[in-house]
């Protein structure tokens, strides 16, 4: 086993509706104003490099984190996150992060930098709290959804 990593993933929006209202905020008036947006099919395409600090230690047992040694449960990462909108410019944005992995859950902060120019001209953030649910609820998970 490696420490580095890749992880890729594609989902494809589809519309329920060709339009829908959203609320839009205009700085010159100072109010929320309606606006009609067309809704069209979206590709969402990402891929992120991934570096496993548990690997750094001697004490790594597969599937298992070492409890006594915290710092080694940060994962270094950089993803690269892309959106391509049916009829429109593809908008994307690097975001480097150190989520911290915990046996239940998982914390991550990710600064959004943008890469096209079809992609916003400010810096974003990314704050994540994730939840896994077979380890934090086992008795729920591992089991025939349809038994006799």
């Amino acid at each position: 086993m490696r420490p580095a990593g890749i992880t890729a993933g594609v989902s494809v929006a589809v519309p329920t509706g060709k339009t829908s209202n959203n609320l839009s905020y205009d700085p010159t008036t100072r109010q929320f104003n309606t606006v009609r947006t067309a809704n069209v099919t979206t590709v969402h395409w990402r891929f992120a490099l991934e570096y496993s600090t548990l690997y750094l230690t001697d004490r790594f047992a597969s599937g298992v984190l070492p409890k006594e040694d915290p710092l080694r449960q940060w994962i270094p990462l950089i993803e690269f996150a892309f959106d391509s909108p049916r009829g429109q410019r593809t908008r994307g944005t690097v975001n480097p992060g150190i989520p911290y992995v915990s046996d239940t859950w998982q914390v991550a902060a990710e600064p959004g930098l943008p890469t096209t120019h079809g992609s916003t001209r400010g810096v974003g953030a990314n704050i994540q709290v994730l939840f896994f649910l077979d380890d934090f609820l086992p008795s729920l998970f591992g089991k025939p959804i349809l038994a006799h």
